[in-house]
């Protein structure tokens, strides 16, 4: 009995350990969870905040462009300064006065401005719309000289009139006499009342937040004001400023010219997580801000959640080793077996624990270079145990990247130098040739003249992790791209559309001239030209219009043979081809599509009319349609003998509104509306042409709409 109490003794002290080798592994996994859960929670609201930051900076880019763009219809324009220089030298002229004050209230009131107002040079106001009194106004006074001396539009930014009047801007142009000699004779001012749309679009957050909130700030010589009203601060437009000293505020850090994501107190001084950006050409600068405590609520009861799994865990294993403790101490004094067989049964606890944590651990024997796996490594690599052995070597070829192994020598070698715990990510390759990933942890053993004779470590499974990550790449990328396409589509769009804009704004004024002067034959001619700007501009809109419904209203797909497609597109343009004398010529082989029916035919339609549009003047004008395999892709194409294009002007024929050709019939939309088709199935077009006289050559290819290739047919 007493040889048995030591081993008994043993024995308890053998499950004491395990409990805690248990106990350690899981609060490692869930520590390492948790921590790994921490980074992807805050990386998510950086890029939320970020992204908040970017829209409000790009949407006050455009709010103060277009502010500077309703100017135009002042700055330079001869007509307006004819009528100033009338009204200023007869102020009794009541025709000046009233076509002065109906141009400036159509623009205080269909563009929500809270009063134009003309003053002259002296900054005294003579009119206004809506109308008031003739008065001094006191920053024009003070400022009208320097606005005429620069001659340029200016951007009058956020002030007060006096102590306790509300914030307003303006925007300021300068009046000319051309016929003078561009003698100065005012300025017009765009009175902005902040509180209409500016402050509310500061203020709005995107997304349900409590404590989400957007500051515009700019310096004030060595003090940061704040120019919108707050969320947590009332009457703090043009009120609240804090000194430069104040490192750990973000917008101190934004007016000094810092952007990015940073962590600070803000003007209450609550810690927050912001993000700061500089507006271009403007002295503001933004800062998109969230309390901390919001932001890492979710993160918390997730821990929560995460302490009760592993207490839970924990629990579980330590009732577990409890009771095969007392199972093995009672057995211990009737049969020595049965303690094998419940160590084994505690052994088999713990290789299933690791597997539901999807953990194995290793040993590395240094001199020999031979390794021991637990069973969960192999089941990580996807391995079979019976025929494969673990080396270094062998281990090695699993993932067969050097540079990922001259990573791993030098972190290893870095750990192994300092006696510390390490740890890396390494990919690796898996039987069935896809790539897996893990993330191991590993501790050098040393002798007593500490030397190193092996590593041990963890290996845990993160491809699902991985993928996760790299899904989240990709759609971050996508939507990058897609902001930009969004931002060259704008751009393109209000550019193009401003054209017919300025001439039906221009020749309505010509009219109000020609209509005072009772010049009906120039009347007439005014109205042709407004007739055609309204008409050109019906057409652009009709265009943006069908490129914006594809891809978001779409038929339901359907199979059509190319032949068949083709036949029903050359029947809808006969006529058109008839008229212009083209003789078209279609391939023998045949391709079946799987798609949008009606935009399929839009590619061919547009391709078609594109080329008898440009044919010029050949004798025998000739298109050829037809398809071709180029390897492993198949090719659709149409060919004619034409004008050709320029090699120069290739990569720009299918942007929006591009016209090589400025007097050609169409909108330029044709080309751009076929590669969004196209780029909507997943393909690619381009254009092949020597140029002037050598006819062009469009290939496109449609990888998602080929359904199933078929042998064609003659005709």
């Amino acid at each position: 009995m007493k040889s048995s109490e030591p081993s008994a003794s043993h024995t308890g002290l053998a499950f004491l350990l395990v409990f805690l080798l248990l106990v350690s592994g899981i609060v490692m996994t869930g520590v390492f969870y948790y921590r790994h859960l921490e980074q992807q929670f805050r990386a998510k609201v950086e890029q939320q905040v970020s992204a908040i930051a970017e829209l409000k900076v790009s949407e006050l880019v455009q709010w103060r462009n277009e502010r500077l763009g309703d100017a135009n219809a002042f700055y330079d324009n001869p007509a307006f300064s004819i009528l100033v220089r009338r009204f200023f030298q007869k102020p009794e002229d009541t025709e000046a006065r009233r076509l002065l004050q109906r141009w400036m209230s159509r623009i205080q009131t269909n563009l929500n401005y809270r009063q134009v107002v003309l003053t002259d040079t002296q900054g005294v106001l003579r009119l206004s719309a809506p109308e008031a009194s003739p008065m001094a106004v006191p920053y024009l006074v003070k400022d009208a000289a320097a606005f005429l001396d620069s001659g340029k539009l200016t951007f009058l930014d956020l002030h007060r009139d006096t102590g306790d009047a509300p914030p307003h801007m303006a925007v300021m142009i300068p009046v000319f006499d051309d016929q003078a000699g561009r003698r100065s004779l005012g300025v017009v001012a765009l009175l902005i009342d902040p509180e209409t749309y500016f402050y509310p679009f500061i203020k709005r957050w995107p997304l349900p937040s409590l404590t989400g909130e957007t500051l515009l700030v700019r310096r004030e010589s060595n003090e940061v004001i704040f120019l919108n009203e707050l969320r947590f601060q009332n009457n703090a437009a043009l009120n609240l400023r804090v000194p430069l000293d104040r490192a750990t505020m973000p917008a101190v850090q934004a007016v000094l010219g810092r952007e990015g994501v940073m962590e600070g107190e803000d003007y209450r001084g609550v810690p927050v997580v912001a993000a700061l950006r500089t507006i271009p050409d403007s002295p503001w600068s933004l800062v998109a801000r969230m309390d901390i405590a919001e932001v890492y609520a979710p993160l918390r009861a997730q821990l929560w959640r995460v302490v009760v799994v592993i207490g839970a865990l924990i629990f579980g294993a330590g009732a577990c080793v409890v009771l095969a403790w007392r199972h093995q101490r009672i057995r211990f004094y009737r049969e020595r077996a049965a303690a094998a067989e419940k160590l084994q049964e505690s052994e088999s606890k713990l290789i299933e624990t690791q597997k539901m944590a999807q953990l194995g651990h290793w040993s590395w024997d240094v001199k020999t270079g031979a390794v021991e796996w637990s069973e969960e490594v192999y089941n990580i690599f996807q391995l079979d145990p019976e025929k494969f052995t673990p080396h270094i070597n062998s281990i090695l070829e699993l993932s067969p990247w050097p540079e990922d192994h001259t990573r791993d020598k030098e972190l290893i070698q870095k750990a192994m130098t300092s006696h510390k715990k390490g740890a890396y990510d390494q990919r690796f390759l898996r039987p069935d040739g896809s790539i897996g990933y893990y993330h191991s942890t590993f501790q050098g053993k040393y002798d007593g003249d500490g030397q190193l004779v092996s590593i041990v470590g963890t290996v845990m499974d993160i491809t699902a992790r991985k993928r996760v990550e790299e899904a989240l790449q990709q759609t971050a990328v996508e939507l990058q791209e897609k902001n930009a396409e969004l931002e060259r589509f704008l751009y393109t769009a209000s550019h193009d559309l401003k054209s017919p804009v300025v001439t039906v704004r221009t020749f309505l004024g010509y009219m109000e001239q020609d209509m005072a002067a009772g010049d009906a034959g120039r009347i007439e001619k005014d109205m042709r030209f407004i007739r055609a700007a309204t008409d050109k501009m019906a057409r652009l809109l009709d265009e943006l219009l069908k490129i914006s419904r594809i891809g978001r209203v779409v038929s339901l797909p359907v199979r059509v043979t190319f032949r068949n497609l083709v036949d029903e597109v050359l029947g809808a343009v006969a006529g058109y081809v008839a008229e212009r004398g083209v003789t078209v010529k279609v391939g023998e082989h045949d391709v079946a599509l799987y798609g949008d029916r009606l935009r399929l035919a839009e590619v061919w339609q547009n391709l078609v009319e594109n080329a008898c549009k440009f044919m010029g003047n050949q004798k025998e004008p000739r298109i050829e349609i037809g398809v071709e395999a180029r390897g492993v892709e198949t090719v659709f194409f149409v060919r004619d003998n034409g004008m050709g294009i320029d090699p120069r002007y290739h990569a720009k024929i299918f942007n929006l509104f591009e016209k090589l050709d400025p007097k050609a019939e169409g909108t330029g939309l044709g080309l751009a509306l076929v590669k969004r088709i196209v780029e909507l199935h997943q393909g690619r077009i381009w254009v092949e042409s020597t140029g002037q006289g050598q006819g062009t050559s469009f290939y496109f290819t449609l990888p998602r709409a080929i359904h199933n290739p078929e042998k064609g047919r003659k005709t």
